[in-house]
This record gives structure tokens, C-alpha cells and sequence, in this order.
């Protein structure tokens, strides 16, 4: 079976199965991903400062709570663009890889704050992050 693309889109014709990867140009391949990328280099950035607080009000602990929510929401749904873009997946497998690779991710944040002085891993951490990452992904599909 030979595979066409659609030049506006960058898929490939309807007649691939739907389970099959689509054939992106490098430069459609840069749209999808790039934003993960420079998201996800944002958080190893944040997650480097050292002793790093929003404030030095009491409701610092709840704004940093409220950041992570922020910023992991934010990565779970640009990887569910750059896989939506990328395969023929259904709904249901891109909300499963995305949400995997948000957990994924929170995890390695975690580890990579606990050599940073003055930051601690926390599993709790790991899973208000997906949890973010769960509701930013259910809330439109």
C-alpha cells in the first residue's frame, strides 16, 4: 500500500491504518515537538534553583503548589498535540502515552531537584503533577 501525504497537513492519506505513525516532514516534526522540548527545559530550569521560593509570605508553599500544577498541565497537553500531530492514534492512547510521559517526567524532575541545595524530591510533587496532567488532558479531548 503505497502512502501519500496531504501537503496541507502533513498526514498521511486516510487509507493507513489507524494505529500507524504518520510520516512528518522535519519541519512539521519541529512544530509538534520543539514546544515539549523548550517546555520541558523550562522546568529543569526552574527545578535548578537553588532554594528557590516565590515569596516569603506564608502562602509560598500554596504558590509553588499551584506553579506545578501550572507547568505540568502545560506539558501534558503539548505532548498530546506533538503525539496527536504525530500518529493516528485514538483519543484514549494519546491521553495514555501523554499522561505517561508527564509522570515520567515529574519523576525525573523530582529526582534531578534532590541535587539541587535547598530542594527536595517529593512523591507527593510526582503526583500533583499528574494529577495536573490528568485534568488538563480530560478537560478537552
Amino acid at each position: 500500500m503505497s502512502r501519500r501525504e496531504d501537503a496541507e497537513t502533513g498526514r498521511s492519506s486516510p487509507r493507513t491504518s489507524p494505529g500507524r505513525a504518520v510520516s512528518l516532514s522535519p519541519r512539521r516534526f519541529l512544530a509538534l515537538w520543539l514546544p515539549v522540548v523548550v517546555w520541558a527545559a523550562f522546568i529543569f530550569r526552574l527545578s535548578g534553583i537553588p532554594y528557590l521560593r516565590i515569596t516569603q509570605a506564608w502562602w509560598d508553599i500554596i504558590a509553588r503548589k499551584c506553579a506545578h500544577v501550572f507547568v505540568f498541565a502545560v506539558l501534558a497537553r503539548l505532548i498530546a498535540r506533538a503525539v496527536t500531530g504525530s500518529t493516528f492514534w485514538p483519543w484514549k492512547r494519546i491521553f495514555t502515552v501523554s499522561l505517561v510521559l508527564t509522570f515520567l517526567y515529574a519523576c525525573s524532575d523530582e529526582y534531578h531537584q534532590t541535587f539541587v541545595p535547598g530542594r527536595v524530591g517529593c512523591l507527593h510533587d510526582v503526583l500533583i503533577d499528574t494529577a495536573s496532567g490528568w485534568v488538563a488532558l480530560g478537560l478537552v479531548p
